[in-house]
């Protein structure tokens, strides 16, 4: 499974409740989902997920990759 940039960015700021990062930063954000996710087999092709660890978000996949992450509140449309 693919952690996409953005997905990255939104999980320092939306969970880790980051205002400003580096690239690093986001770096290290996108292996720590690669590792997080690495269990994690999805029933369809675009759908919510649960992100493992953090029951009040929710992360976004599509296509194979996880695309943004969200407060478990919050529709996407």
């Amino acid at each position: 499974m693919h952690i996409t940039s953005h997905a990255a960015q939104r999980f320092l700021q939306r969970v880790m409740n980051k205002s400003s990062y580096t690239p690093m930063d986001v770096d290290f954000a996108m292996r720590y989902l690669t590792k997080l996710f690495m269990d994690v087999v999805p029933n369809s092709r675009a759908r919510p997920i649960v992100v493992p660890g953090f029951e009040n978000f929710r992360a976004i996949y599509r296509e194979n990759a996880i695309v943004t992450i969200l407060p478990k509140g919050v529709r996407y449309v």
